[in-house]
């Protein structure tokens, strides 16, 4: 437990005035807590720390049910009376204390009449009244989500002009306003009314509305009390809890209620599923969903296509979906379950080509429909109406025509496990089925009239040509023209079945590996060179293209072989015999010739992406390259890697010209071959006909061209081995895989760490020691402390790029563990070290993948940070160009880039990690104040002391441990760490 520090020498002068006063000591406990429900009770905590929980009432006004707890007050905090007796459902504040509470009861009245008493006790009662008030408002800010953006702040002594409609929140602390006989909503709630002359205090984390035009006074709060106005502020503000607070319990009883129905639903879908995978080898999957799979038909439409795409589909929960009735968005049904999406425009006649399935949600307001394919070619599709009962109808032209809104075709992911080859090709086969086989058909027919040739040859040379008979020889002519005609229409159709199942698996190949490297854990990528990495990622694509083109070339030539040495042994079976050793032999030269191959090419592999990870280095680098006049070194030092993948490019051609001539050479030997054991075994003699030993080498070619082919694909399969070796890191790695973590929903930015231990590696050094911190949302925390503190590992714990040893990460109270950490991380705003700018534009650079924002969010997110006039006095603006290495941007304006990046989304929560150190004290101010305005919780890693200056606390670590905390002017006060690395900077 950690022990609150003791009494201030201001909190001992309160205490000491209350007691002049008549207040008396009181110990308190877990065992023995105190409802602050008794109108004449005020207490001051002496020693110890008291945890303020909220509880329902029963009938008798004792607390009953659960406790929720609110905030924790310390030495020198007050806690004042609150009833909530008459709030729907009656509420009430329990003050728990922990072993050792001590606290001072005193009359509301005494404690009222010091806010005259000058000097330490007034600032020690202002202190005590700013810290009750914070943490009441902290409590009611945190319901309500997601939290609006506030368009004016105010600091106490300020008075502003508001336009009707705007949202007022405090600068910093607390601020007393007066809203000059308006009557505004507070945290935008009609069920609060506030009277007109209310002086409400107004903390950071809170809010107000004006639904009129009015002059807005803010006092702070040693001027409400010494005006008499303060206590009837803090009474408004109670009136305010009442309602706010009883909502929580409501809420909390539909989340119950929620959580216990998505359980079931996840159970029953699960249960399903099950059933599914039973039942699929005995009957065809479904292209519409069943009607219990989900009543929104946005998500039904998703799971046709999902199904079509032969993806599973479900419809999953949220943490914070505290009404269970907003249906999931598109792009929410994308994210669960792992589907890319991305808009495609329908073009005239596009009903007549090939489209993938795709979900279109009209622009009337009508239910959203999903088209999918009927068959496995172009121009025949099915239309899913979820509106519409029934099965699915097949889609005539004129209704494809007259489908209007916004298209979005969806890609799907590998499964996440470790993948083979077969993963990678095998989807080839699974998503043109019908393609597949027509290829296999088409190579059947293909094969059979292939035999015409030889038995046409021996046809005509026995019989049409010793006999004169011109009208048949016309005939046969005419039968091999129509022959050859119909095997290159075959031949033609094959290549285009081909192609589109080549087609249709790259598309979807491609994807799927972009997707994969996306959700890969950045620790795959640290040791990883950018150009390697992309050359590996290429490598998958190859590895799709070498199977699906090798199967289908596989087959074709597999049944020209069979059939012409079926041929073959019809015609004389000992030359077939013979023909077959021939065969097996040249099938033999060129496998041994191809597996010697294969070892250069995975030389080769190595070598490439050694080389174009340095060519890559090079091209990004010529800048420093030109400045260091190293062109010529960075030259030499290029021509080693390129020079070797030469070397081992050249020794692989050398053994494939040497398998092209043998195959060149071989056919003419082979047939000499034949002939010398025709003439040497007597066959001749025995009456072997001319034409059955023409149409017997006629076949004979035939066979050893398809067996050749097959030995070619058996290399070009074992050719694949080391393209699966150099791409295993991709495929092999386990993405991160959040399919069964629950979506947190809007976060409030509540942030704590529990006794968090951390290494990098079983064998390093405790980078963090059993820390423990806790945020509020909207606080502005500074780490701070020597170099290999933590500070850094903390932003990478809570980005989810490492995971603790020990201890937990809550995000409002949801281990991060059991969250989806890409619905956490898309609520973050991050800057960390070497930030790196994107190549592209400068608008392109502010979205980034937030495009539907549009170009107003950008220049708004580009005024916050102070780069909005730097970029109008660009001639081209926000299309401006950069690159990566560009010199366009100054360094401070490349790191306010940044920062626009970071907040252009409106994020719950900030990550910064020296993300100002390049900015001067000017625009740093500029950037400082704009990011107050947020109302994000912001976590600054800084070493400069003007960035950490204004932050609400600034925490000291050092080894791994937590030494300090508190704000600036508390921690300067003290002669410890943090002021000792402060002078540093003030000398």
């Amino acid at each position: 437990m950690l022990h609150a520090d003791p009494l201030s020498m201001s909190g001992r002068d309160l205490a000491a005035a209350l007691r002049a006063r008549g207040a008396v000591a009181r110990d308190v406990s877990g065992h023995s807590p105190v409802l602050l429900s008794r109108p004449q009770m005020c207490l001051l905590v002496l020693e110890g720390a008291v945890d303020v929980f909220l509880v329902g009432l029963d009938g008798a006004g004792q607390p009953a049910g659960l406790r929720r707890h609110l905030f924790t007050l310390e030495p020198g905090d007050l806690a004042f009376a609150f009833d909530g007796s008459s709030a729907l459902p009656p509420i009430g504040l329990l003050a728990v204390g922990t072993v050792g509470t001590r606290l001072l009861s005193a009359d509301p009245a005494a404690v009222e009449a010091l806010a005259g008493e000058p000097g330490a006790v007034q600032s020690a009662l202002v202190q005590a009244l700013e810290h009750w008030i914070a943490g009441l408002s902290r409590a009611m800010a945190r319901l309500v989500v997601p939290t609006p953006h506030v368009g004016a702040q105010i600091r106490a002594g300020e008075t502003r002009h508001l336009d009707a409609d705007t949202g007022l929140g405090a600068a910093e602390g607390i601020a007393w306003v007066s809203c000059g006989g308006g009557a505004p909503l507070f945290l935008d709630s009609d069920d609060i009314a506030l009277p007109e002359d209310t002086l409400l205090p107004l903390h950071e984390s809170c809010w107000l509305r004006l639904p009129d035009a009015h002059p807005v006074r803010a006092l702070g709060t040693a001027e409400a009390l010494a005006g008499g106005h303060g206590w009837r502020g803090l009474a408004a503000l109670h009136a305010a809890v009442g309602e706010i607070l009883p909502l929580n319990l409501r809420l909390a009883r539909v989340d119950e209620f929620n959580r216990l129905r998505a359980r079931g639903e996840a159970n029953r879908a699960a249960e399903q599923g099950a059933l599914d995978r039973l039942a699929a080898p005995l009957a065809r999957a479904q292209l519409h969903p069943g009607r219990d799979a989900s009543s929104a038909p946005l998500a039904q439409a998703c799971a046709a296509v999902a199904a079509a795409l032969g993806h599973p589909f479900t419809v999953r929960g949220r943490a914070h979906d505290a009404e269970g009735t907003a249906p999931p968005t598109l792009d929410q049904l994308a994210r669960d379950n792992r589907l890319r999406v991305r808009g495609v425009l329908l073009e005239e006649g596009w009903w007549r080509t090939d489209v993938p399935p795709f979900v279109l949600t009209a622009g009337d307001g009508s239910a959203p429909v999903a088209v999918v394919p009927r068959g496995t070619r172009g121009g025949d599709y099915l239309l899913i109406d979820p509106a519409t009962p029934g099965p699915p109808r097949r889609l005539t032209a004129r209704e494809a025509a007259a489908l209007s809104g916004d298209a979005y075709s969806f890609y799907a992911p590998f499964p996440d496990r470790p993948l083979k080859g077969l993963d990678v090709g095998g989807g080839a086969f699974r998503w043109s089925r019908g393609d597949a086989i027509l290829v296999i058909l088409l190579g059947i027919m293909g094969g059979i009239l292939a035999l015409g040739v030889p038995i046409a040859t021996g046809f005509l040379v026995d019989t049409v040509i010793p006999g004169h008979d011109t009208a048949k020889l016309i005939e046969m002519g005419l039968v091999l023209v129509v022959a050859a005609t119909v095997t290159l229409a075959l031949r033609y159709a094959i290549q285009i079945a081909s192609l589109r199942i080549e087609g249709r698996s790259g598309t979807r190949v491609q994807a799927a590996v972009l997707d994969r490297l996306f959700r890969l854990p950045l620790s795959f990528f640290k040791d990883r060179a950018a150009g390697d990495l992309a050359q590996r990622a290429l490598m998958i694509q190859a590895i799709e293209e070498a199977i699906s083109g090798t199967v289908i070339a596989s087959l074709t030539n597999g049944l020209f072989a069979i059939l012409s040495l079926g041929l073959m042994f019809w015609y004389a079976t000992k030359l077939a015999l013979v023909a077959v050793a021939l065969i097996a032999l040249l099938a033999a030269i060129t496998l041994v010739l191809g597996l010697m191959r294969v070892r250069r090419e995975r030389a080769v592999l190595a070598t490439t992406g050694a080389a174009s990870a340095f060519l890559l280095q090079l091209s990004t680098g010529i800048s420093r390259l030109r400045l260091a006049a190293a062109e010529d070194r960075a030259f030499l030092r290029w021509t080693q890697p390129y020079g070797d993948f030469l070397g081992q490019r050249f020794a692989a051609d050398q053994i494939g010209n040497v398998t092209a001539l043998v195959g060149q050479a071989f056919m003419p030997l082979a047939t000499a071959a034949i002939f010398a054991v025709i003439y040497f075994s007597g066959l001749a003699q025995s009456g072997l006909a001319l034409g059955v030993v023409l149409g017997f080498l006629s076949a004979f070619g035939q066979a050893l061209s398809g067996c050749v082919g097959l030995a070619s694909a058996a290399v070009q399969i074992a050719a694949l081995k080391p393209v699966y070796a150099y791409a295993a890191p991709i495929l092999e790695t386990a993405p991160e895989s959040d399919a069964q973590k629950i979506d947190p929903g809007p976060l409030s930015g509540a942030i704590e760490l529990s006794h968090l231990s951390f290494r990098y590696g079983a064998d390093g050094p405790t980078v963090l020691d059993d820390l423990s911190l806790s945020i509020a949302p909207g606080e502005f925390v500074a780490l701070v402390g020597p170099s290999g503190g933590g500070k850094s590992t903390i932003l990478r714990l809570l980005l989810g790029f490492e995971t603790q040893d020990a201890g937990a990460i809550l995000f409002d109270g949801l281990d991060l563990r059991g969250l989806d950490i890409q619905a956490v991380r898309r609520q973050f705003g991050v800057v960390l070290q070497n930030g790196q700018l994107m190549p592209g534009s400068l608008l392109d650079n502010i979205l980034g993948a937030n495009l539907h924002l549009g170009e107003d969010a950008a220049w708004e997110a580009a005024r916050h940070v102070g780069l909005a006039d730097d970029i109008r006095a660009m001639p081209m603006g926000l299309r401006t160009l950069i690159t990566d290495t560009s010199g366009t941007l100054s360094g401070g304006q490349a790191q306010r880039l940044l920062l626009a990046r970071a907040i252009v989304n409106t994020p719950r929560i900030l990550l910064l990690d020296e993300a100002t150190s390049a900015l001067d004290n000017r625009t740093q101010a500029l950037v400082t104040a704009s990011m107050n305005a947020l109302s994000a919780t912001r976590l600054v890693v800084a070493h400069r002391l003007s960035t950490v200056m204004e932050a609400d606390r600034i925490v000291v670590l050092e080894g791994g441990r937590l030494r300090e905390q508190g704000d600036y002017a508390t921690l300067m006060a003290q002669d410890g760490l943090f002021r000792r690395l402060a002078e540093r900077q003030l000398v």
